[in-house]
Protein backbone atom coordinates (compact mmCIF):
# COMPACT_ATOMS: atom_id res chain seq x y z
CA UNK A 1 0.00 0.00 0.00
CA UNK A 2 1.38 3.58 -0.81
CA UNK A 3 2.26 6.08 2.10
CA UNK A 4 -0.35 8.04 0.65
CA UNK A 5 -3.30 5.92 0.49
CA UNK A 6 -2.18 4.31 4.02
CA UNK A 7 -3.54 7.58 6.02
CA UNK A 8 -6.25 9.05 3.73
CA UNK A 9 -8.47 9.28 6.42
CA UNK A 10 -6.36 10.43 9.25
CA UNK A 11 -5.27 12.90 6.44
CA UNK A 12 -8.75 13.51 6.03
CA UNK A 13 -9.26 14.69 9.48
CA UNK A 14 -6.44 16.79 9.54
CA UNK A 15 -7.74 18.38 6.60
CA UNK A 16 -11.35 18.99 8.09
CA UNK A 17 -9.82 20.00 11.41
CA UNK A 18 -8.13 22.83 9.87
CA UNK A 19 -11.14 23.96 8.19
CA UNK A 20 -13.08 23.64 11.20
CA UNK A 21 -10.66 26.14 12.51
CA UNK A 22 -11.12 28.69 9.47
CA UNK A 23 -14.87 28.68 9.95
CA UNK A 24 -15.34 28.72 14.02
CA UNK A 25 -17.18 25.66 13.93
CA UNK A 26 -16.60 24.53 17.85
CA UNK A 27 -18.34 21.63 17.81
CA UNK A 28 -16.00 20.14 14.99
CA UNK A 29 -13.35 21.39 16.66
CA UNK A 30 -13.34 19.99 19.56
CA UNK A 31 -14.80 16.43 18.07
CA UNK A 32 -11.97 16.18 15.26
CA UNK A 33 -9.22 17.15 18.09
CA UNK A 34 -10.11 14.75 20.36
CA UNK A 35 -10.12 12.10 17.49
CA UNK A 36 -6.57 13.12 16.39
CA UNK A 37 -5.52 13.08 19.88
CA UNK A 38 -6.76 9.41 20.22
CA UNK A 39 -5.94 8.51 17.13
CA UNK A 40 -2.40 9.67 18.06
CA UNK A 41 -2.31 8.02 21.21
CA UNK A 42 -3.38 4.94 20.21
CA UNK A 43 -0.55 4.61 17.35
CA UNK A 44 2.01 5.28 20.08
CA UNK A 45 0.49 1.60 22.32
CA UNK A 46 2.90 -1.10 22.14
CA UNK A 47 2.27 -3.31 18.98
CA UNK A 48 0.57 -0.66 17.19
CA UNK A 49 1.77 -0.47 13.39
CA UNK A 50 1.20 3.51 13.01
CA UNK A 51 -1.34 5.47 11.80
CA UNK A 52 -3.39 3.80 9.50
CA UNK A 53 -6.92 3.73 7.96
CA UNK A 54 -7.69 0.44 9.58
CA UNK A 55 -6.43 2.53 13.65
CA UNK A 56 -8.40 5.58 12.44
CA UNK A 57 -11.49 3.27 11.74
CA UNK A 58 -10.68 1.82 14.85
CA UNK A 59 -9.93 4.31 16.97
CA UNK A 60 -13.45 6.39 15.53
CA UNK A 61 -15.72 3.50 16.24
CA UNK A 62 -14.45 3.29 19.27
CA UNK A 63 -14.53 7.67 20.34
CA UNK A 64 -18.41 7.06 18.42
CA UNK A 65 -19.63 4.74 20.75
CA UNK A 66 -18.57 6.42 23.56
CA UNK A 67 -20.48 9.26 23.06
CA UNK A 68 -23.26 7.27 22.02
CA UNK A 69 -23.22 5.66 25.61
CA UNK A 70 -22.56 9.01 26.71
CA UNK A 71 -25.88 10.39 25.01
CA UNK A 72 -27.85 7.42 26.33
CA UNK A 73 -26.70 8.46 29.88
CA UNK A 74 -27.36 11.93 29.45
CA UNK A 75 -30.55 11.26 28.39
CA UNK A 76 -31.95 8.52 31.03
CA UNK A 77 -30.40 11.29 33.41
CA UNK A 78 -33.04 14.12 32.06
CA UNK A 79 -30.26 16.04 30.35
CA UNK A 80 -31.78 15.71 26.59
CA UNK A 81 -29.63 18.77 25.72
CA UNK A 82 -26.14 17.65 26.62
CA UNK A 83 -27.70 14.14 25.38
CA UNK A 84 -27.79 15.92 21.70
CA UNK A 85 -24.54 17.47 21.95
CA UNK A 86 -23.16 14.19 22.40
CA UNK A 87 -25.09 12.84 19.33
CA UNK A 88 -23.58 16.06 17.17
CA UNK A 89 -20.37 14.75 18.04
CA UNK A 90 -20.77 11.43 17.40
CA UNK A 91 -22.48 12.27 13.79
CA UNK A 92 -19.59 14.93 12.74
CA UNK A 93 -17.19 11.33 13.42
CA UNK A 94 -18.97 9.10 11.64
CA UNK A 95 -17.78 11.05 8.95
CA UNK A 96 -15.04 8.99 8.65
CA UNK A 97 -16.57 5.31 9.02
CA UNK A 98 -16.90 3.36 6.03
CA UNK A 99 -20.45 2.72 5.05
CA UNK A 100 -22.09 0.29 6.93
CA UNK A 101 -23.51 -3.06 5.63
CA UNK A 102 -27.16 -3.15 5.81
CA UNK A 103 -29.03 -6.15 7.85
CA UNK A 104 -30.00 -8.46 4.36
CA UNK A 105 -26.53 -7.59 3.00
CA UNK A 106 -24.85 -8.90 6.20
CA UNK A 107 -27.50 -12.36 6.53
CA UNK A 108 -26.53 -12.58 2.79
CA UNK A 109 -22.92 -12.53 3.18
CA UNK A 110 -23.20 -14.21 6.74
CA UNK A 111 -25.13 -17.18 4.71
CA UNK A 112 -22.47 -17.46 2.27
CA UNK A 113 -19.17 -17.59 5.13
CA UNK A 114 -21.42 -20.39 6.80
CA UNK A 115 -21.90 -22.69 3.62
CA UNK A 116 -18.14 -22.04 2.58
CA UNK A 117 -16.81 -23.55 5.88
CA UNK A 118 -19.72 -25.88 6.61
CA UNK A 119 -20.45 -25.10 9.80
CA UNK A 120 -23.67 -25.97 11.23
CA UNK A 121 -25.01 -25.34 15.10
CA UNK A 122 -23.40 -23.15 17.35
CA UNK A 123 -20.16 -24.95 17.70
CA UNK A 124 -19.16 -23.55 14.04
CA UNK A 125 -19.51 -20.04 15.66
CA UNK A 126 -15.82 -19.33 16.20
CA UNK A 127 -14.77 -20.67 12.30
CA UNK A 128 -17.92 -18.97 11.19
CA UNK A 129 -17.07 -15.29 12.77
CA UNK A 130 -12.75 -15.51 12.01
CA UNK A 131 -14.06 -16.11 8.35
CA UNK A 132 -16.91 -13.51 8.30
CA UNK A 133 -14.69 -10.76 10.08
CA UNK A 134 -12.36 -11.49 6.88
CA UNK A 135 -14.66 -10.96 4.41
CA UNK A 136 -17.02 -8.26 5.93
CA UNK A 137 -14.23 -6.01 7.22
CA UNK A 138 -14.85 -2.57 8.54
CA UNK A 139 -18.84 -3.08 7.39
CA UNK A 140 -19.67 -3.86 10.28
CA UNK A 141 -19.11 -4.02 14.17
CA UNK A 142 -17.81 -7.56 15.67
CA UNK A 143 -21.07 -6.99 18.11
CA UNK A 144 -23.33 -6.63 15.23
CA UNK A 145 -21.62 -9.93 13.10
CA UNK A 146 -21.56 -11.87 16.40
CA UNK A 147 -25.34 -11.58 17.30
CA UNK A 148 -26.19 -12.54 13.74
CA UNK A 149 -23.77 -15.40 13.70
CA UNK A 150 -25.68 -17.33 16.76
CA UNK A 151 -29.44 -16.11 15.20
CA UNK A 152 -28.02 -17.94 11.51
CA UNK A 153 -26.39 -20.98 13.80
CA UNK A 154 -28.80 -21.45 16.39
CA UNK A 155 -31.98 -20.61 14.20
Amino acid sequence: MEESTAVALYDDIERDLRQARLNGDQRALISLGLLKSEIVNASKEPGAKGVDDAAVIRVTRREVKKREEAAELYRSGGRAETADQELAEADILRRYLPAAISEEDLDLELRAVIAEVGASGPQGFGQVMKAATARIGDRAEGGRIATAVRRLLNG
